[in-house]
């Protein structure tokens, strides 16, 4: 079987180590990085952007907020391979190069999981554990 390689490369990268910041999609390709609560669901509202705001993540992960209602890594939203690369290259968040890892290489498994998991235990890959124990008591 053939395997996609995936590489990526960091052409300059201004966030500190450690640092904590907020990822808001806009659309595929379109991300504002701010700080940690700039995009909280009080603030969120008044941002010039808001009509614009689809989803917003931590740097961990965590969904702050989701318009999408998608659970696709090849649709834009809280599960969109794209903003993982995007963590990692920013952060190199253990997390997002997991599901890089995944998605390269065992993607049909992990769009599998996507479309059984109930996001009862929340929303994101920072839910990893709870995605895949849910799919493997099934």
């Amino acid at each position: 079987k053939d395997k996609t390689q995936c590489i990526s490369q960091e052409r300059r990268n201004c966030i500190r180590p450690n640092s904590h910041y907020s990822l808001v999609g806009i659309q595929p390709g379109v991300y504002v990085i701010g700080m940690k609560d700039q995009f909280n669901v009080h603030d969120r509202a008044t941002s010039p952007l808001s009509d614009h705001l689809k989803y917003g993540i931590d740097d961990v992960g965590f969904v702050l907020f989701d318009s999408t209602n998608t659970k696709d890594v090849d649709t834009f939203g809280p599960y969109f391979i794209e903003q993982y690369i995007l963590l990692d290259a920013l952060s190199k968040q253990e997390m997002a190069q997991n599901v890089i890892s995944y998605y390269c290489n065992h993607k049909e498994k992990l769009n599998k999981c996507l479309a059984n998991y109930d996001e009862r235990q929340g929303k994101g890959f920072i839910c990893w554990r709870f995605l895949f124990n849910q799919v493997s008591m099934k």
